[in-house]
């Protein structure tokens, strides 16, 4: 790690979405609570549009591809066709969640924001193709989405740093079905057939696309080679035992920076008793204190929150982290 990644604290970001239409509030209690240096989330309101969330950010993101949208879901169109019009208000609501964060932040710079997209192996197995069956189902097209996904996601990222003074984007890649996709268990659209797994070294060069063109947050996977141009690697926190970091401790010694996905703690539980059990296997392991600053924890994204549960987690997250930054100014002894 530099000396100038040594000097950094421990950030914290959120990946919960916001329930409700609201997205002034949702913005506000994100960008109140989790003010830099932590990277802020853009909220994802499904009940807005899903053009907010991950998935729906990134169907309709898709370079050179055109989509529409149908009863059963998002499917590729023919380019005569282009895309639906429901498609083209799903785009413009991430366009509009951007330009409705500028207004909150009031000449503020942005800072570091992250934007959830779906990863590819998600895509394909939630895109159709003109047929209706999986974009998983035929080699080629999968791979041109693959492309179509790497190239509209860079772009997406650039358009927003343009859009929002003072924003460091960073695409944090989720991948619900990668398990489902990686096992050969998606079917087809009748039900009545597995769809056979893509390569896993095309996924891991899909994601490497992405994360060389811009600061990207990539998945740990066992069954594929963790990224090595990723900005950081996202991954749930081990147990208490220090046998369970030694992948984490792998990563940070050399040099890499890890999101951890820490689960909710029980009501009553003191900030500092959370802390520990992060800091004491970190320590250890033989991890230094000050290797903490590689870290930014998170919650485990998905839930979806009303607006105080909303604000609750981030300054859940945000505690923990401040937490965690005293344990790496003065060691274990902090949490005494």
């Amino acid at each position: 790690m530099s000396e100038a990644g040594a000097q950094r604290p421990v950030r914290a970001t959120l990946g919960a979405r916001a329930d409700g239409r609201d997205a002034e509030e949702a913005t506000r209690i994100l960008r109140g609570e989790l003010g830099a240096p932590h990277p802020v989330p853009l909220p994802q309101l499904p009940e807005l549009s899903p053009g907010t969330e991950a998935l729906g950010r990134t169907i309709t993101h898709l370079a050179g591809l055109n989509v529409g949208l149908t009863p059963q879901g998002f499917r590729l169109t023919a380019a005569r066709v282009g895309d639906s019009a429901e498609v083209r208000r799903l785009r413009a609501a991430h366009s509009s969640l951007v330009s409705l964060t500028a207004d909150v932040l009031a000449g503020e710079p942005a800072g570091p924001t992250v934007i959830a997209v779906a990863g590819p192996a998600t895509l394909a197995a939630a895109l159709a193709l003109p047929s209706g069956e999986p974009v998983l189902s035929d080699l080629g097209a999968l791979r041109d989405v693959m492309q179509a996904w790497a190239q509209g996601l860079a772009e997406l990222a650039a358009a927003t740093a343009s859009s929002l003074p003072g924003a460091q984007p960073v695409l944090d890649v989720r991948e619900p079905r990668l398990d489902d996709v990686l096992a050969g268990r998606v079917r087809s659209s009748s039900g009545f057939r597995l769809l056979r797994a893509p390569e896993r070294a095309d996924v891991a060069a899909a994601w490497e696309a992405l994360a060389e063109a811009t600061p990207t947050w990539l998945p740990v996977h066992p069954l594929l080679t963790p990224s090595a141009a990723a900005a950081a690697l996202r991954l749930p926190a081990p147990g208490e035992h220090p046998g369970e970091w030694e992948g984490i401790a792998a990563f940070v010694e050399a040099g890499r920076d890890v999101v951890l996905q820490v689960p909710p703690a029980a009501v009553g539980t003191r900030v500092s008793a959370r802390a520990a059990t992060l800091a004491t296997p970190w320590r250890r392991i033989g991890l230094p204190a000050a290797s903490l600053s590689a870290l930014t924890v998170s919650d485990t994204p998905g839930a979806l929150l009303a607006p105080e549960p909303l604000r609750a987690a981030a300054i859940a997250s945000r505690d923990l982290a401040d937490a965690l930054d005293v344990v790496r100014h003065d060691d274990l002894e902090a949490l005494l």
